[in-house]
């Protein structure tokens, strides 16, 4: 089967996802390469996401898969897809979605705790 290509927004947003600034208070220090700051993400998806989560952000930021067919592939509803990458707020308070726990894992100083 020939795999369509995504769309124009979703390839934006894998573009930008590669590319963040110096600026944007990763661990890295400001004058870290492009290259330093990508191996920063992917550390942080490997170290801070489960298998699961990890799977999902893989396909849809860096594949650029839709919602609609990582749930086909795991048999799950698109509102679990959604759940799992963005979270929900609960009682005022966020809980789950592996863009925050990367998030935190990318502004946290190297040796921090504080998460």
């Amino acid at each position: 089967m020939e795999r369509t290509p995504p769309p124009a927004d979703r390839l934006c947003l894998r573009a930008t996802f590669d590319r963040v600034p110096a600026e944007a208070a990763l661990w890295a220090p400001p004058d870290a390469s492009l290259d330093e700051l990508r191996d920063a993400v992917r550390r942080a998806v490997e170290a801070v996401l489960s298998e699961r989560q990890r799977a999902i952000v893989e396909w849809h930021f860096f594949e650029g898969i839709s919602q609609g067919e990582i749930a086909r592939r795991l048999g799950v509803s698109q509102q679990v897809v959604q759940k799992s990458i963005y979270g929900v707020t609960r009682r005022g308070r966020p809980v789950g979605g592996s863009l925050r726990r990367l998030r935190e894992a990318l502004t946290a100083p190297p040796g921090s705790t504080d998460r």
